[in-house]
């Protein structure tokens, strides 16, 4: 949100990149903006129009776990917070038509390509989560009470289906949870690499779960667990005192059908057998995959991609953040599954990147702004509010 009111910064969003042309510091990107069917210079974000739609469909945001209208905002802190209608789903009804007080519908908008140039360019297309619905072992899909780590982060999340309270999709209180790891990672018949974030996303979870239902029973079934960052050993430590178990197993998921309770089922070498837990919570850790924007940017620029689909970095101690194409940089999980501290450390290297190629001189762009400068003349109206794209120039001197 603070990116959308910086006066050097124009977001553009629900807009795809179609192509890009030309070389390190002088780019010419090809956009296509989405039509929104709202004007979003007219619109408050107020909210009235999704109060009389009548079309409800599930949130992908919210996992499925919570609907939304035909018209709708992605999020609270959407940047801008705007209202798109989804065509696809939209009746043409016309009562947010009716209830618009500034005339900010229109369903008559359509697609529209635009040029840009740039003297840089950052990827950051993330990533997706594993859907483990081909996992059968696993019953997700099948079972209520069987979910990813991603629809328990909403579950947990005060601002999501449950506003926090721990509540399993089916209504009823959380008092006992499994999580299990490694589910589509370090797994040859899915994605071979481990997905990095998923073992302390559980601990983490884990504890949400004790911090919630004082007294509740967590367990961690793992393949191995990787507490690999600054301390995250004496977080699972504390775990483990407080009375988080971890069981290194890799169990199947079956149901309670009186109860409709998840009962989780694996060998414990320590049991001497076959135990099997039934538990009010299933959460599966799914790993991360390539986005599918990520493949589709690389076609468009002509990036790499390593074995695993992602994109492939220059060098991989001191060329992280850049690419094999010269002025094109990367950022966060397209090159690879990180958490969000490295992701957030990946974005500012990217940045650092960025700043030293376009201070150096590289940029056509960059290099027009300091020669009108250096003949007194300063580009004002990006300062002043313009419009993106009309730039104009004055003379600093009066």
């Amino acid at each position: 949100m603070e990116s959308a009111k910086h006066k050097r910064i124009e977001l553009v969003t629900n807009t795809e990149v179609k192509a890009v042309t030309g070389d390190a510091g002088d780019f010419t990107v090809t956009l296509e903006r989405k039509p929104w069917y709202v004007d979003i210079s007219k619109c408050s974000g107020c909210g009235t129009c999704v109060d009389v739609c009548p079309i409800t469909v599930p949130h992908a945001w919210e996992q499925n776990l919570k609907p939304r209208k035909a018209i709708y905002a992605m999020f609270p802190q959407a940047a801008p917070l705007k209202y798109v209608i989804d065509r696809d789903r939209c009746v043409e009804c016309g009562l947010c038509m009716q209830v618009c007080l500034l005339d900010a519908i229109d369903l008559s908008q359509e697609s529209t390509t635009e040029e840009i140039e740039v003297g840089a360019i950052v990827v950051a297309t993330g990533g997706r989560v594993f859907d483990p619905s081909a996992m059968k072992q696993f019953r997700y899909g099948e079972l209520e009470n069987v979910v990813t780590n991603m629809e328990f982060e909403r579950i947990c999340n005060a601002g999501g289906p449950t506003e926090g309270e721990l509540v399993r999709p089916d209504g009823r209180h959380i008092r006992s949870v499994a999580f299990v790891q490694c589910v589509g990672s370090r797994d040859l018949g899915n994605n071979p690499w481990c997905s990095f974030f998923c073992c302390m996303a559980s601990v983490k979870g884990g504890r949400l779960v004790m911090e919630h239902a004082p007294g509740a029973d967590v367990t961690v079934f793992f393949n191995d667990l990787r507490a690999c960052g600054k301390g995250f050993e004496e977080l699972y430590q504390r775990s483990v005192d407080e009375g988080m178990k971890f069981v290194r197993a890799i169990p199947s998921v079956h149901v309670n059908r009186t109860t409709n309770n998840p009962i989780v089922v694996y060998e414990d070498p320590q049991a001497g057998g076959i135990v099997r837990n039934e538990v009010d919570l299933v959460v599966l850790a799914s790993g991360l995959e390539p986005s599918a924007g990520t493949d589709r940017i690389a076609d468009v620029l002509g990036l790499r991609k390593d074995s695993y689909g992602f994109l492939s970095e220059r060098h991989p101690t001191d060329g992280m953040a850049e690419t094999r194409r010269e002025g094109i940089f990367i950022a966060g999980v397209c090159q690879g599954p990180k958490d969000i501290p490295d992701a957030a450390t990946h974005g500012s290297a990217a940045a650092s990147k960025v700043g030293a190629f376009l201070s150096g001189g590289r940029s056509r762009l960059m290099s027009e702004m300091e020669t009108d400068r250096a003949v007194g003349l300063e580009p004002t109206a990006r300062e002043a509010g313009a419009e993106p794209g009309e730039v104009t120039y004055g003379d600093s001197h009066g």
